[in-house]
């Protein structure tokens, strides 16, 4: 008897973001090659003789006819433009065709197809944007854009779901769980994060390790760290501006004369693994934690090696299985 394995297959939303859709295509095919995933892309059916044939068993089209932009109220994604990219994928991973979803949309109409179309656990309040950062040590802080407001309730629970997801995807075993704060101590900060302080201090669920300040992030303190999406959004583009910042200098410097060019050919090989490890194309996108299916939400200017590796995130998300244990667990702590 032979028994046939499925291939994971993922739905890529090919119209949304900055480098739609050509080179969104190209790192799809290269993903589908590499990962051993089947695609579904979606998008307008001219661009559907961009897939080579050497493909077509393993990539497959589906039409579109509209696309959410960027300046879009969220909610189009679910009433006038319905039949979009970012919808029709949504609709097939809730539909299980798909078994995850990678777009570079708007990120507010992706929140609100995963929330209202696929749904949230059962349990979950709210989901959460999640973002991982590799710095000193691999963290993922959320949420950093799908909840400016929230409750101390809420924010508990994305250090749960934070951790169960450090510990699947991230292979860590006992991540170490902190709220990001203006200082160390328990009363610091707004009502909201005393509060919650209170709150994952008692959660003997997780490994919570108190607050973890600004200057804290970059040196290996914690491995997931919680706030709402206002703090965490403007935190992590602070983080992604320094780097940008920082390559431009370092660049500069080795540039400022020929003993620099020359110090410079010395230190390729360590500067260059620094660039990687700070360029967000290598980690893809960021996940959203709390719905039911997996959603990976790709950086809007991801190019080729973006989406890559958004589908190649999507692939260890889904494989993880810790949205099972999430829905578990949640479900447990409710008895309690």
């Amino acid at each position: 008897m032979i028994i046939q394995f499925m291939r994971i297959i993922i739905a890529v939303d090919i119209m949304s973001g900055d480098n739609a859709p050509d080179v969104l295509i190209r790192g799809a095919i290269d993903a589908a090659k590499d990962f051993d995933v089947d695609i579904i892309l979606v998008g307008d059916k001219q661009y559907e003789r961009i897939i080579p044939s050497e493909f077509k068993d393993r990539v497959r089209f589906v039409t579109s006819n509209s696309i959410v932009g960027m300046k879009d109220e969220p909610i189009v994604v679910v009433k006038e433009k319905a039949d979009s990219s970012m919808a029709v994928a949504a609709t097939l991973l809730k539909d299980g065709e798909a078994n995850a979803l990678v777009s570079a949309g708007n990120t507010g109409a992706l929140f609100t197809a995963a929330s209202l179309m696929i749904r949230r656990v059962k349990g979950i309040r709210r989901a959460a944007l999640g973002t991982v950062i590799r710095l000193d040590n691999p963290f993922i802080m959320l949420d950093v854009g799908a909840n400016i407001d929230a409750t101390p309730e809420i924010l508990t629970q994305f250090g749960k779901m934070g951790s169960l997801y450090a510990k699947g995807v991230l292979g860590i075993e006992n991540p170490r769980v902190a709220l990001l704060n203006i200082g160390s101590e328990e009363t610091k900060g707004t009502s909201l994060y005393s509060e919650t302080f209170a709150l994952l201090k008692e959660d003997k669920s997780i490994n919570f390790i108190g607050n973890c300040e600004g200057r804290d992030i970059p040196n290996n303190f914690c491995d997931v760290i919680i706030c709402d999406g206002f703090t965490g959004n403007i935190s992590l583009k602070l983080m992604e501006g320094m780097g940008a910042f920082m390559s431009r200098k370092i660049k500069g410097i080795f540039y400022k004369n020929l003993l620099s060019k020359f110090a410079g050919l010395l230190t390729l090989k360590s500067t260059n693994a620094l660039k990687k490890q700070m360029d967000h194309k290598e980690y893809g996108g960021a996940p959203f934690l709390g719905i039911s299916k997996p959603v990976i939400k790709a950086h809007g200017s991801s190019d080729a090696k973006g989406i890559y590796s958004a589908i190649r995130q999507a692939k260890i998300f889904y494989s993880s299985g810790i949205i099972g244990k999430m829905a578990s667990d949640i479900s447990e702590s409710k008895k309690v």
